[in-house]
């Protein structure tokens, strides 16, 4: 007897929803730019649809590989020369989808966005049921070492579950041994991210945190700080959000001085931006995919 396989809707229209998105930042992205804006055409694109980010628009330049999204005043821009990640995420009732891409203003970046590209499409002919997450490492390794580029080898895609952005299994950039298999129906995020051979070929944490997400629901003793997380948990669940987004909750240093003390009771926590240890320019592309029978379904193409 065959089993039907039922994927949520709400992934598909995620997927949508996402790609839509990525594509109309695609075409407006310019050098002038300011990063604020951009994070905000994206989250407000993806809510004129109908949906919610499923974490803060990530833009991420030259050797910052991860994890930047924008303060609330920022003034920062996009400039002549910069290599550009944006990573974006879209939920429906929890149901995630993940995608991410890479724009360069600098000729000499053009390898490192094709590379990515390359190394996504790579990754995406070796997914199948079955197939061992090493396995797809090793195929995304072997696209950036055939131009001589390195993989980052401490960042990875990712399983996907409803409210979770990073359901446990990880998919390695590289190749590793021993690791599980791919599910029929389960969704993963294939996310490689690729440097120069002069990079060290990791990421190390920066000195800035932008992002935030809750990790317990535990009281305080303290009405106002359980209150604030009350506010967040209600909005976000688990999903990651900026610190820009809690200042519907209050005034600038409220806000900090509470989720600082949310993160020292390990009730929230934060993340760092990641930067190439070596300082050297990243390019990413990123696609949520779910492997089944007979194939694999790319629902942010």
């Amino acid at each position: 007897m065959s089993i039907t396989l039922v994927i949520p809707e709400e992934y598909y229209i995620a997927g949508r929803i996402n790609s839509e998105v990525r594509e109309d930042i695609r075409k407006k992205i310019r050098v002038g730019l300011p990063i604020l804006e951009i994070a905000e055409i994206v989250e407000n694109g993806i809510r004129s649809k109908g949906a919610q980010p499923a974490f803060p628009c990530n833009i991420c330049i030259n050797s910052v590989a991860a994890h930047f999204s924008p303060a609330p005043n920022e003034t920062s821009k996009i400039l002549d020369g910069d290599i550009v990640k944006i990573d974006i995420g879209t939920h429906v009732n929890g149901y995630i989808a993940d995608t991410a891409f890479t724009t360069s203003f600098n000729p000499e970046y053009d390898l490192l966005v094709q590379t990515a590209n390359d190394m996504l499409d790579a990754a995406i002919k070796t997914v199948k049921v079955g197939v061992k997450v090493g396995d797809i490492g090793q195929s995304i390794y072997q696209a950036a070492s055939r131009l001589g580029l390195k993989p980052i080898s401490n960042l990875s895609g990712h399983a996907i579950d409803q409210f979770k952005v990073h359901a446990g299994l990880s998919i390695p950039n590289i190749y590793v041994s021993g690791l599980p298999s791919l599910k029929s129906g389960q969704v993963y995020a294939i996310e490689p991210f690729v440097t120069t051979q002069k990079g060290a070929g990791v990421v190390v944490n920066g000195n800035r945190v932008d992002i935030f997400s809750l990790v317990a629901r535990k009281r305080t003793g303290d009405k106002n700080l359980d209150n604030f997380a009350d506010k967040i948990w209600s909005k976000y669940k688990t999903l990651p959000f900026a610190f820009r987004h809690l200042l519907e909750f209050g005034d600038s240093n409220s806000v900090s001085t509470m989720i600082k003390q949310l993160v020292q009771k390990h009730i929230a926590r934060d993340y760092a931006i990641l930067v190439e240890e070596q300082g050297e320019p990243v390019a990413q592309a990123e696609h949520t995919i779910v492997p089944v029978d007979g194939g694999v379904i790319v629902l942010t193409e």
